[in-house]
């Protein structure tokens, strides 16, 4: 099976070439007079409605100031970790990595992804395969790739689960650093090394995110809007929350976290229960939200690891940094088609929903800024389907169609503001940045409602693909 194009890491030096700053420096105004351009529409469009109020007034401007703040910060004080120099670990050994992925019915894409994950520059690592009993071809095309490719295959006689199949392989593993992916996802060959120069400089990291783009960006209209989704929610939302030390979610495709960080909860993880029920969603979140808890919670989480392989050796509790690596690259196969994408969506809600009663419970202690839009996010996601379902639906139906049209164009701005600042993320995309405002107005429409479904449904665990 041939290898996909991956993108070459971005060699950016310690503070940046003049030209890139240049360039990041004319897209960041840009982008700001598009939002002071913004910001003023919709003050006049709230005022201009017969029906306006301060409720509207106060969600309009807060929707602004967030985005501005977030690309604001993401574009002037974001550096890359990884090129702010390195050092050896303390004891003078390099890191050892061991690099995992859980599998389940992946015949068709897992080789791509493990050759990947040989392939990288790094040199002190092991890769482990965790087959969650798959009824297909997989096990006999990773009986292959063990012959040639230098990988561990774990087998589990029963399907067990994501949040299991990688904690068996945890056990086995030997690594100072846990470097996860999934099944359709790839890695650039110098990701790991990157994200491991970030722990190797600074001890106080107890996770790294990668950055993801689609890999199947360019098959129809729905992926080339999520691509475009994506580059914003890694070079901006995860470069934010990177500045101040605490990335909320470091993601699947290529996420890195520090052994001491996170291996005495494990238990806790794998076993994760919520409205009485196990809770199979969130694998990321949770996993960052153990990362970044504070000394009461982890003393909680840690008594669920007693009696179990997890408990020894017992790690120290401390004040863990989660960061994101913008020079670290990974692709991943998104969504091709409506259905899929909204059991994909409906996933994310749910784990969403679940890490807001655990995460959310302390992430306030974390820098005011950070902690300010982690729980305005909370109020746009839960306000969102009110919002659109006032101006969508019920204000046409009693007459104030331009209530509608304003409320639209609105959420369009918002959305052409994020696509100028992919445009200046992404000097090479050409046409790509369109793609944003459909992204913007697709999620208003459609996405928004499936808020009120995932909670309606919470307690279905089924994890499908589409």
């Amino acid at each position: 099976m041939s290898e996909p194009a991956i993108p070459t890491a971005v060699q950016i030096p310690e503070d940046g070439s003049a030209r890139a700053l240049e360039r990041r420096r004319v897209g960041l105004w840009a982008v700001i007079a598009l939002l002071m351009i913004s910001a003023f529409l919709l003050v006049k469009i709230i005022f201009r409605l017969p029906d306006s109020s301060n409720t509207l007034y106060a969600y309009g401007v807060a929707v602004t100031g967030v985005a501005a703040l977030q690309i604001s910060v993401a574009f002037l004080r974001y550096r890359d970790p990884a090129f702010k120099g390195t050092r050896l670990s303390p004891n003078g050994a390099p890191l050892f990595v061991s690099a995992l992925v859980a599998v389940h019915n992946e015949e068709e894409v897992v080789e791509i992804c493990i050759r990947s994950m040989v392939q990288q520059t790094y040199p002190h690592m092991e890769i482990i395969v965790v087959d969650d009993a798959s009824t297909d071809g997989t096990a006999s095309v990773l009986a292959e790739l063990a012959k040639t490719l230098p990988i561990r295959v774990v087998s589990l006689a029963d399907n067990v689960g994501k949040k299991k199949a990688l904690a068996a392989g945890m056990l086995v593993a030997k690594g100072d650093l846990f470097a996860f992916t999934d099944s359709d996802s790839t890695w650039a060959r110098n990701a790991v090394a990157r994200c491991v120069s970030i722990f190797e400089a600074n001890p106080d990291v107890g996770a790294v995110s990668g950055h993801c783009r689609a890999m199947n960006a360019d098959k129809n209209l729905l992926t080339r809007i999520q691509d475009t989704w994506y580059e914003g929610q890694f070079s901006v939302r995860k470069a934010f929350e990177s500045h101040f030390g605490a990335v909320t979610c470091v993601s699947g495709p290529l996420a890195v976290f520090r052994r001491a960080a996170v291996y005495n909860y494990v238990p806790a993880w794998e076993k994760d229960r919520f409205l009485g029920q196990e809770f199979r969603f969130a694998t990321d979140r949770m996993m960052t939200g153990f990362v970044l808890m504070d000394e009461r919670h982890a003393k909680k989480v840690r008594k669920v690891a007693e009696g179990t392989a997890f408990a020894e050796p017992a790690f120290p509790h401390q004040k863990w940094r989660t960061i994101y690596c913008k020079s670290a690259r990974s692709l991943t196969v998104v969504p091709d088609s409506m259905r899929s994408m909204i059991k994909q969506q409906v996933r994310w809600k749910k784990s969403f929903i679940r890490n807001l009663f655990f995460t959310g419970a302390f992430y306030w202690k974390r820098p005011f800024l950070t902690a300010l839009v982690y729980y305005l996010h909370v109020l746009f996601v839960l306000a969102g389907p009110l919002i659109a379902f006032r101006h969508v639906i019920y204000m046409p139906l009693h007459g104030s169609y331009e209530s509608m049209f304003l409320y639209l164009a609105g959420i369009t701005l918002i959305g052409t503001v994020f696509g100028a600042a992919f445009r200046a993320e992404d000097p090479d995309g050409g046409y790509r940045w369109y793609y944003r405002p459909l992204m913007s107005l697709f999620s208003t429409l459609v996405l928004t409602w499936l808020i009120a479904y995932s909670v309606v449904t919470l307690r279905k665990m089924t994890w499908s693909r589409g």
